[in-house]
C-alpha cells in the first residue's frame, strides 16, 4: 500500500467559510447532512466563499425526482433531487423540526437553487452501496486519496445499536451488534504509520447526537461502510 501523510484534517476549511456543525435532531436525515455539508464544501471551494446549505430543500429535491414522500434517503436518490432541482441557501428553506410531506419550497428558493444545478457539481463513486460488504483496499485507499486531495467523503455505514467511545474514538463493536445504518462526512485521518493506511482513525461530521465532529477506527469504516461518494466542482 502507498505512503500517506500521517494526518490530514479539512476541518480548518469548514471553519474558514463558516461551515459550522448542524444537527439532524430526531428526524432520519444523516444522508440529506452529510451530502450537503460536502456540498457546501465544494461551493466554497469554487466561490471562495461560505455558503450554508438547506438540508429541507434537498430532502423535497430528492422526493419531487423520485416522486416518493419520505424523510432521508440514499446518497445516490438525494444526488438525483440535486441534479433535477439544485439547493439553496438554509437562509430560504430553513430545516424544520418535523417531516411535513405537503411543504414546498418558495420561488426564490427554487429560483436560487436553479443556479446552484446550473454549477454543475459532480458526485463521483468510490463505493456503491451494498450494505453486505465493507470496503476493499482500493476503496479504503481512494478515500484516503480524496481526504489527501482536500476533498471530504461522503460515507453511509452500518452503526452501532449502542455507539460507546474511548477517549472519544467509537469503539468497535462486532457485526451483531450493528445496523443500517447512520452516514456522516470524512474530513480527515490520523495513521499510526506512514506505510500502513489501515490503522488509525478518520474525523467526521457528525449530524446526530447534536452535531460534532467524531473519531472513527479506520477498521470501523473498512468493516461497516456501505457506499462512499466524493462531490467535486
Amino acid at each position: 500500500m502507498p505512503r500517506y501523510p500521517v494526518r490530514t484534517d479539512l476541518r480548518p476549511q469548514f471553519a474558514k467559510w463558516g461551515l459550522a456543525l448542524k444537527s439532524q435532531g430526531a428526524r432520519p436525515t444523516c444522508s440529506v447532512f452529510a451530502l450537503t455539508a460536502a456540498l457546501e464544501f465544494a461551493a466554497a471551494q469554487r466561490h471562495q466563499a461560505g455558503f450554508v446549505l438547506s438540508e429541507e430543500y434537498l430532502n423535497w429535491a430528492s422526493n419531487e425526482a423520485l416522486d416518493e414522500y419520505e424523510d432521508g434517503g440514499f446518497f445516490a436518490d438525494l444526488w438525483k433531487g440535486y441534479e433535477k432541482h439544485g439547493i439553496c441557501e438554509a437562509k430560504l428553506a430553513e430545516y424544520r423540526e418535523s417531516f411535513d410531506p405537503s411543504w414546498k419550497p418558495s420561488k426564490d428558493a427554487d429560483r436560487q437553487a436553479h443556479s446552484f444545478r446550473l454549477d454543475a457539481y459532480e458526485l463521483s463513486w468510490i463505493k456503491e452501496w451494498d450494505v453486505a460488504t465493507g470496503l476493499s483496499d482500493d476503496e479504503l485507499i481512494g478515500i484516503l486519496d480524496s481526504l489527501r486531495s482536500g476533498w471530504p467523503v461522503c460515507v453511509g455505514m452500518r452503526w452501532p445499536k449502542q455507539a460507546e467511545y474511548d477517549d472519544g474514538v467509537l469503539r468497535m463493536c462486532p457485526p451483531d451488534e450493528v445496523y443500517d445504518g447512520h452516514s456522516v462526512l470524512i474530513v480527515g485521518y490520523v495513521l499510526e504509520h506512514v506505510s500502513d493506511p489501515t490503522k488509525g482513525i478518520v474525523l467526521a461530521r457528525d449530524s446526530g447526537s447534536g452535531g460534532r465532529y467524531v473519531s472513527l477506527p479506520i477498521e470501523f469504516i473498512r468493516n461497516y461502510a456501505n457506499d462512499a461518494a466524493v462531490v467535486s466542482d
